[in-house]
């Protein structure tokens, strides 16, 4: 049994490092879409201001800047999305060896004091 508890063991931590890096890549698309809204917003007020407001050139380069952080706005929250629903489901695959590992780690020790118990018995009456 003990055997058993130590796999269980190993693959409990790494089901937490496929967890992290989860959280990671989270974080990452995160910071990705932080920047994508600062850049639009920079080129709306840019867009807003009444000296370039008159300039076709500038507003056509400006519009298709904003169709390219649209596009990868779309993309991004894609990968979030299923980046996402990955993490949840490494979360429960996480709690669930968890709960497996103390599992094998109760029954485990409960054969231990079984056997100790037996040779104390062994001892006392065998």
């Amino acid at each position: 049994m003990a055997r058993n508890s130590q796999e269980i063991e190993r693959l409990f931590k790494m089901q937490k490092q496929i967890f992290m890096f989860s959280s990671w890549l989270l974080q990452k698309l995160d910071a990705q879409v932080y920047q994508l809204n600062e850049k639009e917003r920079r080129i709306l007020m840019a867009l807003s201001s009444g000296d370039l407001a008159q300039h076709d050139r500038f507003i056509a380069n400006a519009a298709e800047r904003l169709r390219r952080i649209i596009e990868e706005m779309a993309r991004l929250s894609a990968a979030r999305d299923k980046v996402n629903s990955e993490y949840d489901r490494q979360r429960m695959m996480l709690k669930l060896m968890a709960e497996r590992l103390a599992q094998m780690r109760g029954e485990e020790q409960r054969a231990e004091e079984e056997r100790d118990l037996m040779e104390l018995l062994e001892r006392r009456y065998g």
